[in-house]
């Protein structure tokens, strides 16, 4: 919505810092501007009325909540023109695997005492790690190698050099365009003056400071040699020798019932997405669910009304895994058996052609397409007792029981 705002030719008004934008006319409205109102609410520019909508200062706060993948891709256009930035980032990690650690797996792991509260910063998230992995002592000794601290002068001096302070937006009439140009302006400077406090960090003679730089970058330099991690749930492998991973996170077990309300006890399934796109969730282990088409392994999730992302960032990432997750999970209707199969073996119409060529029963509205050649699942193997230790004791939660 304030992406389509900005790049309209809405004329806004400027002043004390706020953005005031033009105040919709109707009869009640007109008796309302005559009242008068609180101070610095309305104000009045060439016959016109606007209204105070919000600070130019919180559009910039939160420009990374608002659009985190317009954000991303502009921290790295900001980034590629200073390369010695880049060089001197001291995570020896890709883009990709950076993003996964300190924006994915933070999210999808918010169960983890600690991971509940505030956002974590990048260290703690790395402390959090080494207290999960065992970093091998050959991995330390890289790290005290690693570090060179006049190639992080250089880059400071680099930031000194070139960094240009962006003008103050003035107090005029402008129009919603100009304003997203100049919003976007001052948040790559944003991005800079981020970079050169990180440096500037980097720099400080405190000997604790050192140590526990020594040990991150240990942790980092682990990850990026072995391309895989798996902590309580989450986890992610490198694709070959690439420089993309599949990003999973476990279903752990579940039920789902079927129309006769008889349980159906599922094992636990790795959802994951690929960061090389495209940026669909498909289960990694062979599988069968009513959502897959077989029972093969590498299967994108039937989903309803998703539509996957057309850039890779953090929060791409974690909507994908997030849908196939539900899913699987919550998707499923016993009432109106959805999906490519029902839990439930449907007999096959009279004169049908024979095993596989059942109809589809119930409303079709995920996006399937049943083949000819593809065969029915068959899930008896899965049938549960309603009092199954499991599900009894509430460790196995029937997922599906409200699902409409």
């Amino acid at each position: 919505m304030i992406r389509q705002f900005l790049d309209s030719d809405l004329e806004l008004v400027i002043q004390s810092g706020f953005i005031y934008v033009p105040l919709l006319f109707d009869p009640s409205v007109d008796r309302e501007i005559h009242t008068p109102p609180p101070p610095d609410t309305l104000i009045r520019m060439n016959g016109r009325v606007f209204v105070r909508a919000v600070s130019v200062e919180s559009l910039l706060d939160t420009y990374p909540t608002i659009h985190p993948e317009s954000f991303e891709q502009l921290r790295s256009v900001c980034l590629q023109d200073y390369p010695a930035i880049l060089q001197s980032r001291r995570m020896p990690v890709d883009g990709k695997l950076e993003t996964i650690l300190f924006q994915v797996m933070p999210h999808l792991i918010r169960s983890h005492k600690g991971f509940e509260r505030k956002k974590l910063t990048e260290e703690e998230i790395l402390d959090f790690l080494e207290s999960k992995i065992s970093v091998p002592a050959s991995r330390y000794e890289a790290a005290s190698e690693h570090r060179d601290t006049d190639f992080v002068r250089g880059a400071l001096q680099e930031l000194e050099d070139r960094g240009k302070p962006v003008s103050p937006i003035n107090e005029c009439l402008i129009s919603a365009r100009k304003l997203g140009e100049w919003i976007q302006t001052a948040v790559r400077r944003r991005i800079i003056e981020e970079e050169k406090a990180r440096l500037q960090q980097a720099l400080q003679p405190r000997g604790d400071w050192v140590e526990r730089h020594k040990r991150h970058l240990a942790v980092l330099l682990y990850l990026a040699g072995e391309g895989s991690l798996e902590v309580d749930g989450f986890g992610f492998c490198r694709i070959g020798s690439t420089g993309d991973y599949l990003i999973f996170k476990r279903t752990g077990e579940y039920a789902l019932k079927d129309y006769y309300g008889r349980l159906y006890l599922f094992p636990d399934c790795r959802v994951a997405i690929s960061t090389s796109g495209p940026f669909k969730p498909l289960v990694m282990e062979h599988y069968k669910h009513p959502f897959l088409e077989t029972h093969d392994a590498g299967q994108e999730i039937c989903l309803r009304g998703f539509t996957s992302p057309a850039v890779f960032s953090g929060s791409a990432m974690i909507r994908a895994l997030e849908e196939g997750i539900n899913a699987l999970l919550y998707g499923y209707s016993s009432r109106r058996r959805n999906g490519y199969h029902n839990l439930e073996r449907m007999p096959n119409r009279l004169g049908s052609l024979g095993f596989g060529d059942s109809p589809l029963v119930g409303p079709t509205d995920y996006p399937v397409i049943r083949k000819s050649h593809v065969l029915d699942v068959d899930f008896e193997d899965y049938r549960a007792p309603k009092d199954h230790p499991k599900i009894a004791s509430g460790q196995v939660e029937i997922t599906n029981d409200f699902t409409p």
